[in-house]
């Protein structure tokens, strides 16, 4: 394959958010500058990491800290307002975590049928899907409606409109960014993406995920394990991440139940497989559920502003 960007990589700004820095990340950068126009580097950790700076920097790769204000969220708005200033000619972004593997995306900003979604004003993203470094499994896409909602099959080769992508991998037309506007700080981490998903869509914007393309990527520390015939996956987060589990679904249930009664059926029960995970195997079950329940019951009474 050429060596030499098409236009969608030309005017793709990547950027990426670190926060633990666990491992050798000139890598991941090299390849980011080889695949997209631009790259900035939100280093998210309170305190900064030393040399990360100067590794940017050096590479000619942009840098910010973000001092995890508003956790995930907040790194998020403080990129999209350094690109207001220093992203003149960027079209799209693709978030990044540290984690996820970065190889795919110059092959996906170069299929044809990637090219046709960031330039269809009716779509917000495309993303790659997603597979689970620990259990091996693929993520699965939901299809949502006001009513009913349902799922694409793990394994699928073609593009498919869903409900739902993760930020990690996931590219968006600036437009749709501009219009769906910043992202909500309050939630921090969990469900970030879930509630801006949602603003995407109340404003007509569809989200793919094109299955010819495939990352590897982390979400917790899962587990596979089956529970009634069904392959399920644990999270593995400890009771402060259970906390906000709790606390942004139950809030997302609770704001969106109207408008998306699907969606909230479908909180309801994410909630439920999240406990279950937790009692069949993982440790610490008392204090994770007791986290995930507090969380739940503050979501209920958080303020809809959120």
């Amino acid at each position: 394959m050429s060596m030499t960007m098409n236009e969608p990589a030309v005017s793709t700004v990547a950027v990426l958010v670190v926060y633990r820095l666990a491992a050798d990340i000139e890598p991941t950068l090299v390849t980011l500058r080889a695949a997209v126009g631009r790259v900035l580097v939100v280093d998210n950790h309170e305190s900064g990491h030393a040399g990360l700076e100067a590794l940017a920097r050096g590479m000619g790769i942009g840098f910010l800290r973000a001092g995890n204000v508003g956790g995930l969220a907040g790194a998020y708005n403080r990129a999209l307002a350094w690109l207001k200033v220093h992203g003149a000619q960027m079209r799209h972004v693709v978030f990044l975590d540290e984690d996820s593997d970065v190889g795919v995306l110059r092959d996906l900003l170069a299929d044809a049928t990637s090219v046709r979604v960031l330039d269809d004003p009716r779509a917000a993203a495309i993303a790659p899907a997603y597979r689970d470094r620990a259990t091996g499994l693929r993520g699965r896409y939901i299809r949502l409606g006001r009513w009913r909602l349902s799922y694409n099959p793990r394994e699928f080769a073609d593009l498919r409109a869903v409900a739902f992508v993760i930020n990690s991998m996931s590219v968006w037309r600036l437009q749709a960014l501009q219009r769906i506007g910043p992202f909500n700080e309050r939630l921090a981490i969990d469900h970030v993406d879930t509630e801006y998903c949602l603003r995407a869509r109340r404003l007509g914007l569809a989200l793919y995920v094109h299955g010819s393309h495939e990352f590897a990527h982390s979400i917790g520390q899962r587990r596979r394990f089956r529970f009634l015939g069904r392959e399920m996956q644990a999270g593995g987060h400890g009771p402060e991440r259970r906390y906000l589990i709790g606390r942004n679904t139950s809030w997302l249930a609770r704001s969106w139940l109207w408008r998306e009664p699907a969606f909230a059926f479908l909180c309801a029960t994410r909630l439920a497989y999240e406990a279950v995970g937790i009692v069949v195997v993982e440790d610490r079950a008392l204090a994770k559920l007791g986290a995930l329940l507090r969380g739940a019951l503050t979501g209920l009474v958080m303020p809809r502003s959120a």
